[in-house]
């Protein structure tokens, strides 16, 4: 992937998704530790739902004749803006949960013959939370 060379990447080519846009790459930050990407991540989340909110509260602002736009046209055209809004943070939340799967420790699947060993082992163990252990472990 090629960048600008007024733009410098960013993050570490390993967790570039080649079909996200460049700028996501060279605007932000890639992500310093585990905790700092979850937290961007879920504070992405909650900025996606509050462009949900906005549009929808805007919608019926229109529809009850309270808005705030002079028009139907003028909702349209800040709805466009928003929903490109909330595009850019699909695209850094996407960014963003892909590292995390890279980087994460417990991201791994484990595999059947893992999964049984550790079944195995808890039933020999019959630890006294055994359900919750095994309910952890399916």
């Amino acid at each position: 992937m090629s960048y600008p060379e007024s733009k410098p990447c960013l993050w570490n080519e390993k967790y570039v998704i080649e079909n996200l846009p460049t700028w996501l790459y060279t605007d932000n930050e890639e992500p310093k530790s585990v905790t700092q990407c979850k937290a961007k991540i879920s504070a992405l989340h909650y900025t996606v739902q509050d462009i949900d909110l906005q549009i929808e509260i805007r919608e019926l602002e229109l529809k009850t004749g309270n808005g705030r736009h002079v028009s139907a046209f003028e909702f349209e055209k800040w709805k466009v803006q928003a929903l490109r809004a909330k595009q850019t943070h699909i695209y850094l939340l996407n960014a963003y949960s892909y590292w995390l799967l890279l980087n994460e420790k417990n991201a791994c699947i484990p595999t059947s013959s893992e999964v049984l060993q550790k079944l195995i082992k808890l039933l020999i163990e019959e630890p006294v939370d055994f359900t919750s252990q095994l309910e952890k472990l399916l």
